[in-house]
């Protein structure tokens, strides 16, 4: 029996529509997402990644800055205290500290992630072998910024850093070169529990690079690159799905949108179909 594959939820789009969500005026968002208009201050001061931000901005402020190795990574003092106070999603602190007598970054990823999160948005800065905070990072993490807070971390996450760094998948910048038309899709397809080989050809477009690398390279950086990512800001869910009380590795990961997801992401683009007929 011939299987029948998924079609992409941007071919719902029109033309202009997947155009609008592809531009990138000054390497960042396209004016057809806005950002945050239906955010409130609160929501976004819990997103995980602003959360463990002011953690250790305020860390940084109560010492006089955090303390740095040799090789630029926080101390594992500084490294351990952030770890007992975040709280991450789909991130098990027992199965890290069964894994790890000591605590270095590198162990911890939400801090090492934050950490260099912070420094390309300018809100720490290395002088020798501390971490300080900027003026900048003073101002943005007043409680009365956090809306803007939001807006600065992900556009730059999404459309300003190279999120390839943090998994040496060997495939340039995919799928963030299109993250726009990635975000809409998830927006239509991901209302419900979804795994990623569901949600990868669904929602990415599969160009002549992509199609030359293996699957389970491509699946590994849509889900590292973008579904992963988005949980960072609270704007996906995820659950493990498997077998109890087998190894993690034997779970599949599903995720869906969250209820934070609409207010965050606002789209303008044109439709030459109902949303959701073909999901």
């Amino acid at each position: 029996m011939m299987k029948i594959e998924p079609l992409p939820a941007w071919s719902l789009l029109t033309r202009s529509g997947v155009a609008g969500l592809l531009a990138r005026p000054n390497n960042g968002p396209p004016p057809t997402i806005r950002l945050g208009s239906d955010l409130d201050a609160i929501s976004a001061a819990e997103m995980p990644l602003l959360a463990t931000l002011r953690l250790m901005i305020a860390r940084a402020q109560a010492n006089g800055g955090l303390t740095l190795t040799a090789t630029h990574a926080l101390s594992r003092a500084d490294t351990r205290a952030l770890f007992d106070a975040l709280v991450w999603p789909d991130y098990d602190k027992a199965e890290v500290l069964a894994a790890n007598k000591v605590l270095n970054e590198a162990d911890v990823m939400p801090v090492e992630t934050t950490r260099l999160i912070a420094q390309a948005a300018k809100l720490l800065r290395r002088r020798e072998r501390k971490l300080l905070v900027t003026k900048v990072g003073q101002d943005l993490t007043t409680e009365e910024q956090n809306l803007e807070l939001f807006r600065r971390l992900f556009a730059l996450v999404f459309w300003g850093l190279d999120l390839g760094s943090l998994d040496r998948v060997p495939i340039e910048r995919w799928p963030q070169d299109h993250v726009g038309l990635v975000l809409w899709c998830l927006s239509a397809a991901a209302r419900e529990w979804s795994s990623v080989g569901h949600l990868l050809p669904v929602c990415t477009v599969l160009d002549a690079a992509a199609e030359e690398t293996p699957p389970d390279f491509l699946a590994f950086a849509f889900e590292a690159r973008i579904l992963r990512s988005m949980t960072w800001f609270g704007l996906l869910e995820t659950r493990r799905v498997g077998e109890p009380g087998s190894f993690a590795w034997r779970y599949v990961r599903e995720y869906r949108t969250a209820p934070l997801f609409d207010r965050a992401l606002t789209f303008d683009a044109e439709v030459a179909g109902p949303v959701g007929l073909r999901h």
